[in-house]
């Protein structure tokens, strides 16, 4: 392209014309062939052929003028609009960067300076298999809980700081973004989740008679229950700031259909749970009951343009696998009620695809929609 008055020439103009074109001739097929190949070298290749090209072809001028274009809107998006209240997108990049490393540098060494102080075993910490089928005695099961939910504790201060001292954004946005927020809501997202647990796993019973066994001893058992009532919470609600409030506010621009939305975060919350031993080897499918979870949690919030039926959902979801039903194969040691041994796959996943309709429809029919988010129209941009 022609280079602007008052700027010098760049060096593909610089170059004359038959040898510009020459070298761009030979590295088009070449950048063309690579494509598939290499794409870290073909897509250079493929641009420096048409800067060169377009001296002379229209093609290739109205091409880079694409790519100017394409470029332009990203450079943009990167330093933000002066005119929008949305942040620039380097703010969500730098801030989800720091969110994770905050949650996985500094949690695995409060993590592992508990685990070494403790004197836990690595046989005691991370079972083959997960937890539930070698039974854990009440004491060790609540230093286990406290060693695995503290690395959360700076994963949820680092939402936090990210939020106000990157983004620049008040922190009540990243809670609510349709006005005060509201423990009665938060309140009422657990209490329809628990119940919705509670019933499946009747119906577990009933489908697979003896797979919920009665298994409470109490002898023991308050300072893991004190750890996790004061935990996991904490743990739960880290989660659902960084995946239902940064990653949800970061994708969405109010352009983007709720339904897409929802999907992808879905995803995105079922990424980190591929570590958990309940979905390892063979039982990758189970994944699936993730992603269903995930998807109505950032469908309820993008609804209601908040995260408090959200934020109770995950609290009684988790809090119910530690002291009433846990299972087999957990990720966390429980001191439970019951215990549940594994249920065919299928199961699994229709039991969390079944609450999760049942919680965006009952949520949804029983008006808990903030009053807010009535009177003000959806927005996607965050408040400095």
């Amino acid at each position: 392209m022609n280079s602007s008055a008052g700027r010098s020439p760049s060096i593909f103009q610089r170059l004359p014309l038959p040898i510009a074109l020459l070298i761009g001739f030979i590295m088009l097929p070449f950048g063309v062939v690579l494509l598939p190949l290499v794409p870290e070298v073909a897509i250079p290749t493929l641009l420096i052929s048409t800067r060169l090209l377009g001296r002379k072809f229209e093609w290739a001028r109205r091409f880079n003028g694409w790519v100017d274009q394409k470029w332009q809107a990203v450079r943009t998006r990167l330093k933000g609009d002066p005119a929008s209240a949305r942040p620039a997108l380097w703010r969500w990049i730098v801030g989800a960067i720091v969110i994770v490393l905050l949650w996985q540098i500094v949690g695995s060494i409060l993590t592992v300076f508990t685990v070494i102080s403790a004197g836990l075993t690595l046989e005691e910490f991370l079972p083959s298999g997960g937890f539930g089928a070698t039974p854990v005695s009440p004491d060790r099961a609540a230093l286990i809980l406290f060693a695995i939910l503290l690395s959360f504790v700076p994963f949820f201060a680092g939402n936090l700081i990210a939020y106000r001292y990157i983004l620049k954004a008040n922190v009540a946005r990243l809670f609510s973004q349709a006005g005060r927020f509201s423990l009665r809501r938060v309140m009422f997202g657990f209490s329809v989740w628990l119940l919705l647990g509670l019933i499946g796993v009747f119906f577990i019973e009933i489908a697979n008679p003896g797979v919920v066994q009665w298994v409470f001893d109490p002898v023991g058992a308050l300072p893991y229950v004190l750890v996790a009532l004061l935990l996991i919470p904490i743990q739960t609600t880290a989660e659902e700031l960084f995946f239902r409030g940064w990653i949800l506010q970061w994708s969405d621009n109010g352009k983007r259909r709720r339904s897409v939305l929802a999907a992808v975060n879905g995803v995105i919350f079922a990424l980190p749970h591929l570590a958990n031993p309940e979905v390892a080897g063979e039982d990758l499918i189970r994944i699936a009951g993730y992603v269903a979870v995930g998807y109505v949690w950032a469908w309820v919030t993008l609804r209601d343009q908040t995260m408090e039926l959200a934020i109770g959902a995950h609290a009684a979801n988790n809090i119910s696998a530690a002291i009433l039903v846990g299972y087999v194969g957990s990720a966390i040691p429980s001191v439970s009620l019951w215990t549940m041994e594994r249920i065919p796959v299928e199961q699994e996943i229709l039991l969390g695809v079944f609450c999760a309709i049942a919680f965006a429809w009952i949520t949804g029919r029983a008006g808990a929609g903030s009053p807010a988010v009535k009177d003000e129209p959806k927005t996607s941009a965050v408040s400095r």
